[in-house]
């Protein structure tokens, strides 16, 4: 039989089978004990802690959201998309992850059995490359179908604008576009959110990272900027499942059960659609996970490239998170030349980035050069309480079995390989990290901050499944595994899909009709629709219509622009876009109660 040999030493072991440590000298099989000991009454014990935990976590979010209504942050005032989308949307998921959990509560404490292998479950065998392919070509046909159906085409939030904004520019092959001289005096009336408009040289540019608006600028030069997210989200999951192989190569089980975990993610779908980064970020560390797995010197390099880059994807922290348990394990190990030649790449890659990242927000009002620093705070019983708000939407956008397995293998996390404990680390330090921004992630759909370790999250709930079945046995493991990435995928998708569709269609008629006006000339009153200031999407190279904010422009400046384009300046009126579905901005009154 076989032997996989290809785990780097120590920092990413894959531990042998248990029946091969038996018979095995090879030191490897000493570091970790294996994880599939037959031990039915101590899982069973684990079982019902995790899903005690999921249900709690279920049970907080539903609080928040009646917390969330009853004080009015639903309401449609300022920028508060993110309660919005709570109110509005996640009951439902909440709900059913509660009763998830509660059943399987109940399962664990009636069940007694013998304990059995992971394989009477799943056979033997790993997925094949042409299996894992047709799962990531269907993945990434679903993500076309939701940029297309669910988002309308749309870039919705203004972080995405930003991105595709920058892409347009590389696709000219400039780094900046520069702003026609009769333009510059209005700069703040035209330049769209989260672009950096220098008014003394008359350019601007996007505020982020250049590296994913450098991959969606060659898709952007040929029309067709939707079709990356869709196919990086493909690759993903088939990157998870080489990894998953080389983790577990000979099972079938656990590398099934992790791809399904992340093709089934309602977040992955949803986000596959959009124009966010995040789908290259969670791309960067699978892809890392999975060369850094092979072993070899020139797998290493490669990992080290994919690290040096996703670095500079749109910011450093998604890559730099997770990446940073595996590195603090070189340095344990002593093992000096991966983590030397680690430390001179990740450092030159830093020190650039940053360099970068000010440049691109100089001269940005408000954004002084310490702002890096100062977005930091110490989290306060407001922030904290927050972030439980926040690993409720982890949990309830991806299969309620995620939920349970991934508690179940940070309950004894101690009896995990090395690879599972880093990834773990990972998340842990990437959920506390964010606990340091005390505002909320605005737009989003699932929590956007930690989709980076949906991967992980997927691995560490596979890490799970011998468990399950030593606690359930096989032929009710089996059961719940595919209740749990049944309800995921025609059940939970679904209705994500549904429910942000009908979220982004009045956004999406109100950006349409404005950019449809023949006039080249367009004033919106940013500051009287909710969000109405998203609606000022120019081009980089100003194509028509030029789209102003009316409460931005003095009346002298009015005036010249309509001597300049006489009967040519058009005033979108919010009773137009109300009547298309966007909504008004709700103003407080005196005494009321909310934010």
């Amino acid at each position: 039989m076989k032997r996989n040999t290809n785990g780097l030493s120590g920092v990413l072991t894959v531990p042998d089978p248990p029946h091969r440590c038996a018979s095995s000298g090879s030191p490897r099989s000493e570091i970790v004990p294996p994880t599939n000991v037959p031990a039915p009454d101590a899982d069973r014990r684990v079982l019902r802690l995790a899903a005690v935990l999921t249900a709690v976590i279920a049970a907080f979010g539903l609080l928040s959201r009646m917390w969330v209504v009853r004080v009015g942050l639903d309401r449609p005032r300022w920028q508060n998309i993110y309660f919005r989308l709570y109110a509005q949307h996640e009951l439902p998921h909440q709900l059913l992850l509660l009763a998830f959990a509660l059943a399987l509560l109940w399962a664990a404490a009636r069940s007694r059995h013998d304990a059995e292998a992971p394989a009477a479950v799943g056979g033997a065998g790993a997925p094949t490359l042409a299996q894992l392919g047709a799962v990531a070509l269907a993945v990434t046909a679903l993500g076309v179908a939701t940029t297309h159906l669910v988002m309308h085409d749309l870039v919705f939030s203004m972080d995405e604008f930003s991105v595709d904004f920058q892409a347009r520019i590389f696709a000219r092959g400039e780094s900046a576009a520069t702003v026609p001289w009769p333009w510059r005096s209005i700069g703040p009336a035209l330049t769209p959110i989260f672009v950096n408009f220098d008014a003394a040289s008359g350019t601007w540019r996007s505020m982020y990272l250049p590296v994913y608006a450098l991959l969606k600028a060659p898709f952007v030069a040929i029309g067709i900027g939707t079709l990356l997210n869709p196919l990086l989200t493909g690759l993903a999951v088939l990157a998870l499942g080489l990894a998953a192989r080389r983790m577990w190569p000979d099972e079938r089980l656990r590398p099934w059960v992790a791809v399904a975990l992340l093709a089934t993610s309602s977040e992955v779908i949803v986000t596959a659609g959009s124009g966010y980064a995040m789908p290259a970020h969670l791309l960067a560390n699978v892809a890392w996970l999975w060369l850094a797995l092979r072993g070899d010197r020139r797998s290493w390099a490669g990992a080290l490239l994919v690290g040096a880059l996703a670095l500079g994807l749109h910011n450093p922290f998604p890559h730099a998170l997770f990446v940073a348990p595996f590195l603090l394990r070189l340095l344990r190990e002593r093992r000096w030349g991966r983590l030397g030649s680690a430390l001179l790449v990740y450092g030159a890659a830093s020190v650039f980035w940053l360099m970068l990242l000010r440049h691109a927000r100089a001269n940005v009002p408000g954004q002084p050069d310490t702002s890096l620093l100062t977005v930091f705070s110490v989290p306060d019983l407001a922030t904290v309480l927050l972030h439980g708000m926040n690993l409720s939407l982890l949990l309830t956008w991806d299969a309620p079995l995620m939920a349970i397995l991934a508690l179940l293998v940070f309950s004894r996390l101690r009896r995990s390989p090395p690879v599972i404990v880093d990834l773990a680390i990972g998340v842990v330090i990437t959920l506390l990290f964010f606990m340091l921004f005390p505002s909320t992630q605005g737009h989003g759909w699932g929590y956007r901050y930690a989709f980076q370790v949906l991967g992980s999250l997927a691995l560490i709930a596979a890490e799970g499944i011998p468990a399950l079945v030593s606690a359930l046995g096989a032929r009710r493991a089996r059961g719940w595994v595919f209740a749990g990435v049944g309800l995921a995928l025609f059940v939970q998708l679904p209705l994500r899909l549904v429910q942000t569709e009908r979220f982004v269609r009045p956004f999406a008629a109100g950006v349409a009709y404005v950019r449809s006006r023949p006039e080249p000339i367009v004033l919106v009153h940013g500051d009287s629709l909710w969000y109405g200031g998203d609606l000022i999407r120019n081009d980089p190279y100003l194509a028509s219509p030029i789209v102003l904010r009316r409460n931005a422009l003095a009346p002298t400046a009015i005036e010249q622009i309509e001597r300049a384009f006489p009967g040519r300046v058009y005033e979108v009126g919010d009773a137009e876009l109300l009547r298309l579905g966007m909504t008004p901005l709700e103003r407080r009154r005196r005494g009321a109660a909310g934010p």
